[in-house]
């Protein structure tokens, strides 16, 4: 009977400590801290955590390629977008190690780079290339873009064609890259 009683006091006690560690407080992200990410519309994904903000994929999975649909000229238009998630990134069970937590609204811009593209032996000179966040028709751009939202949905588009003496090669892949940030604001 005694290590009946033992073994259930261990076991609320054991309880307790797990429900304490679990349920313990998100730390609020310091204004200014920033998380980016490389994005491009063929290729990989390589994300670069802040402090206390890391960028994810739709859902806190990895972020995934986008692709486009390109014209013999060289315009093109997203036909797979880029979703995006800002979250918290903290130790949540005081291991050491950091995992991406619950969503957070940050501000989304992108890196001083802009948006480049790359053609295989192709031409790029004249493209004007341009990024939209989907879910509120907000351009980014390297001074602006959405402001306090947790996740974007990212589509590239070129409308201009490409200016080239020579013919272009349609067979090589186009690929577009850029850095995206998610900044912590003032809440």
């Amino acid at each position: 009977m005694k290590n009946n009683k033992m073994l259930l006091a261990t076991v609320l006690l054991s309880t307790l400590g797990f429900s304490a560690v679990s349920n313990a407080a998100e730390p609020a992200p310091v204004v200014g801290d920033s998380s980016s990410a490389f994005v491009q519309w063929s290729g990989f994904a390589k994300v670069i955590p802040g402090d206390d903000i890391i960028i994810t994929g739709l859902r806190n999975g990895p972020v995934a390629n986008g692709t486009l649909t390109v014209k013999g000229d060289g315009t093109f238009e997203t036909k797979t977008p880029i979703d995006l998630e800002s979250r918290l990134y903290w130790d949540q069970d005081a291991s050491g190690v950091k995992t991406a937590g619950n969503l957070f609204a940050t501000n989304w811009t992108i890196d001083a780079d802009g948006i480049t593209a790359a053609w295989g032996t192709n031409s790029t000179d004249g493209m004007m290339i341009k990024m939209t966040d989907t879910k509120s028709s907000t351009e980014l751009t390297t001074s602006s873009g959405p402001e306090l939202k947790s996740a974007v949905t990212l589509a590239v588009k070129n409308d201009s064609a490409v200016a080239s003496p020579e013919e272009l090669n349609l067979l090589e892949p186009l690929t577009v890259t850029a850095n995206v940030i998610a900044t912590v604001g003032d809440v």
